[in-house]
């Protein structure tokens, strides 16, 4: 499968792609697996914008992050990434280290089943040279890093992630933080990353890493000091493929509305026993509904997709509210009263 991707057969010595960085956090860092996704898709798509990622995603309607546990750690985050691929006619590619979690029953598993292939090898070299042949291709990779080996390059090139590491030092006890980046380029010292959650104008762009940290980060992309099931690697990189033909608005409008309407049920059955303390999920939840109500209002649905920026402020703040019980009902019928506005 690998030769019908028309990969350079040899990496170049180095290469720097020119990937339109794209923001995808709220105040507080937000949903970087999308934002990480989006710039692929912007590289190949420059009408492409993250509205359209976020609607194509379904994770602006659902209950993704709610209940009943509050939180949802299933996976289903992940899989919007290849949602959003499929729906825009993407054909999507993952590829890892032997041994590495992708997915499990607990951790998307449909996502590689929906991938066009999945490609397993054997040591780290074989999958750098392929990261390399990937961007020497003219394509961008997104990666999953263990955040702490590369912390020394994080805070030289910017003071957001210096902000981050000194939260998790007093508030998660030195935790290890894993996010998602986009590799732009490569030469012989420096692998180069876009940060999706970096909001500071240009900051977050082509920031340099040494390859032997890179290599390091990456290959601990599963770091048992993470939250069981929030990581997977090691080595592990998602790139797109060939483009088909994307769903239409009148279909992405109806898929979504589907998503919506069961998602009432699972948000009440959070407020039954609310437990909303993580301000990254408030943030992501924020996000992904103040999009998905651009979106309807773009596209004429303007009484709905206020009432999704009504219940993306609700979200935004959930974590600091004295009631968030009332908060999160007045969520769920906020949702369920749009329905029939579009």
């Amino acid at each position: 499968m690998l030769a019908e991707l028309n990969l350079v057969a040899e990496p170049l010595a180095e290469k720097r792609l020119d990937v339109e960085l794209v923001y995808s956090g709220a105040d507080e860092p937000a949903l970087c697996y999308l934002g990480g996704y989006a710039m692929l898709a912007k590289f190949a798509d420059s009408r492409i914008d993250f509205t359209d990622v976020i609607a194509n995603s379904g994770i602006g309607t659902s209950a993704f992050y709610v209940a009943p546990m509050n939180i949802m750690n299933d996976g289903s985050f992940l899989r919007s990434v290849g949602l959003a691929a499929a729906n825009q006619g993407f054909d999507y590619y993952l590829a890892a280290l032997d041994g590495a979690i992708i997915t499990d029953d607990f951790f998307a598993p449909d996502l590689p089943e929906e991938a066009k292939e999945v490609f397993w090898l054997e040591n780290e070299d074989e999958l750098f040279n392929l990261l390399k042949r990937l961007v020497s291709s003219d394509i961008p990779v997104e990666v999953h890093l263990d955040c702490n080996f590369i912390k020394e390059a994080l805070v030289a090139h910017t003071s957001y992630w210096e902000t981050i590491f000194a939260y998790h030092e007093t508030n998660l006890e030195g935790k290890h933080t894993d996010h998602y980046f986009t590799v732009t380029g490569y030469d012989q010292g420096f692998v180069y990353l876009n940060d999706p959650t970096e909001k500071q104008m240009g900051m977050g762009k082509d920031i340099p890493v040494d390859i032997s940290d890179f290599l390091s980060a990456w290959a601990n992309g599963n770091h048992p000091s993470l939250e069981e099931g929030s990581g997977i690697g090691p080595y592990w990189l998602f790139f797109l493929g060939e483009r088909g033909t994307a769903k239409s608005t009148d279909e992405l409008i109806a898929w979504n509305k589907d998503i919506a309407a069961k998602a009432p049920g699972e948000i009440r059955k959070a407020a039954a026993s609310p437990n909303i303390n993580s301000l990254l999920h408030c943030g992501n939840m924020y996000r992904a509904r103040q999009e998905f109500g651009n979106f309807l209002k773009q596209n004429g649905y303007e009484e709905a997709g206020d009432m999704f920026l009504e219940v993306s402020e609700l979200f935004a703040g959930l974590c600091q509210s004295s009631d968030s019980a009332a908060d999160l009902l007045k969520i769920a019928d906020l949702q369920e009263q749009s329905l029939d506005k579009w």
